[in-house]
This record gives C-alpha cells, sequence and structure tokens, in this order.
C-alpha cells in the first residue's frame, strides 16, 4: 500500500514518521510518504493517485477545497465542509472525505474543553481546517458561533455554509466587531497557521474561564497556548488532532483498528525530534 501527504510546506510534518510506524505495528507493507506540491502541480498529482500511483492520501494546507473540488465523490464530513483531507482511490476514481471534525473533537474532549449546550465559539480561519471545527462545534449545540478572518468576505463565505445549523456570525480580523465577539466568547479556536504575534488577540484580554484551542502543535509550547495557560485560561494544541485524525484516515484506507499506542509514540517522538 502506497498513501501520500499532499500539501506544500510539509518537510517537517509528523504525519509520516506516526502513518508509517502505523503500518508497520498493524503488519501492512507499504509506505506513506510526504508529496510536497504547489497549486499549479496539484492536478498532477491527482492524476497519478487516480491512476494508481497510490491508493490514498491525507491532504493539507493549502489543498484541502481544491482537492474537494476534484474528487469525483464526497463522503461523509467532506460533503458538509466542502474540505477534503482524505483521498480514497477507488476503481480509478478519488473518494474524498474529512476526518478533521471528528478529530478536533477527539482532542478537545481529550484536553477536556469540550463546550457545553449554550456555549459561545469563536473560530479564527476561514479554510478547510476552520471548516471542520464549525461542523464539530455546530454538533456540540452550541449557542453561536463567530467566524474571523483576514479577508472579511471569506469568513462571511464560510459562515453561510453553516447557517441553519448553528446561530453564526462573521467578523474581519480586527475592529469593534472583534472586540465584541471576544469578550462574548467561551471559547476560542485558532484554526490558522498565525503565531500569537500576529494574532488580532492576547489571551489576557478574553473573557475569565475562556477556554483556548491552537491547531497549530509546534513549535512547542505552542504560544498561543502557552500565553493562555499563564492568563489563567485553560488551552490545549492540535497535537492529538493530528493523531485522531490521522488513524482516522488509517482506518479508512486499511479498513482495521489502528494501532493507536504506536502512532503516538511516533508521533511524539517526530516532533520532540
Amino acid at each position: 500500500m502506497r498513501l501520500w501527504l499532499i500539501g506544500s510546506g510539509i518537510g517537517a510534518s509528523p504525519s509520516p514518521a506516526m502513518q508509517n510506524a502505523a503500518l508497520r505495528a498493524a503488519g501492512l507493507p507499504g509506505r506513506y510518504e510526504a508529496c510536497e506540491v504547489d497549486g499549479a502541480g496539484l492536478a498532477g498529482v491527482l492524476a497519478r493517485l487516480r491512476a494508481g500511483e497510490a491508493q490514498g492520501a491525507n491532504v493539507t494546507i493549502p489543498h484541502k477545497q481544491a482537492v474537494a473540488a476534484a474528487c469525483d465523490e464526497l463522503e461523509g464530513d467532506a460533503v458538509a465542509t466542502g474540505s477534503v483531507n482524505t483521498v480514497t482511490v477507488e476503481s480509478r476514481r478519488l473518494v474524498g472525505g474529512n476526518t478533521d471534525a471528528l478529530g478536533f473533537e477527539a482532542a478537545v474532549r481529550a484536553a477536556g474543553l469540550w463546550p457545553g449546550p449554550g456555549a459561545t465559539a469563536l473560530v479564527l480561519g476561514a479554510g478547510g481546517a476552520a471548516a471542520a471545527v464549525l461542523l464539530a462545534l455546530s454538533r456540540a449545540g452550541v449557542s453561536g458561533v463567530a467566524v474571523v478572518a483576514r479577508r472579511r468576505e471569506a469568513a462571511i463565505a464560510l459562515a453561510g455554509r453553516f447557517e441553519g445549523s448553528v446561530p453564526i456570525a462573521a467578523a474581519g480580523w480586527g475592529g469593534d466587531d472583534l472586540r465584541h465577539l471576544l469578550a462574548g466568547a467561551s471559547m476560542v479556536v485558532n484554526a490558522t497557521p498565525a503565531p500569537l504575534a500576529a494574532l488580532p488577540f492576547h489571551p489576557r484580554d478574553l473573557a475569565a474561564g475562556c477556554a483556548v484551542f491552537d491547531l497549530r502543535y509546534r513549535p512547542r509550547p505552542v504560544d498561543l497556548v502557552a500565553a493562555a495557560v499563564e492568563a489563567g485560561h485553560p488551552a490545549g494544541d492540535g497535537l492529538e488532532m493530528v493523531l485522531q485524525q490521522g488513524m482516522l484516515s488509517f482506518r479508512r484506507w486499511t479498513g482495521i483498528e489502528p494501532p493507536w499506542d504506536a502512532a503516538r509514540a511516533a508521533l511524539i517522538a517526530a516532533v520532540a525530534g
């Protein structure tokens, strides 16, 4: 079995180490490899995938939405998010799925931060990862979600996808609207690659008890998470999400239960190294 990670700027990704450890622990022959590609080369990579050079792939920044548009079929959460992080090749057809929402929920629950009914959340970002976070939060029964992006029109477009499933607002990267939304948030999620210094807020400005979750997992400690803890907020980072979404992809490709312990150990070692 040959599997790929399709993305840009993925040379340091720990996913190959994690997935290859899982394949070995499961006794499955095969290899999971990083496939670095920019937007101009994406169509060629997908053509190779469709031709059978690999049996499946993960997809990461910045290609999740473009791959969703190129798939022959979308399944599960990929339909709701319009974003794909898992591709399975079936009879030369690309079937796109998304394990990010379930991975996010599992990671946030593991950190003890899962919001209860009536909570309000603010999500930074308008890409595929943010869409998955919004889907997960809409299932949690939160009373409202705000989407914040550098381009307000991108936030509005993503919010529109979830109208009807949860009360939702959209805002740009600054100004009074954002300050008002931050003041009322009981959870803030960073679904962008931006570090703390580039974000439009600081954890010390959040309401008491507001939880903070950053999908980033390196460099460790994650700066936003460290600042949140210092300011007295419960917080967590995205390392567990990498494991959860990755092993859900593994299950989709192989049809077997993932070797969680082996995968977790390899992931931790790869990030530490």
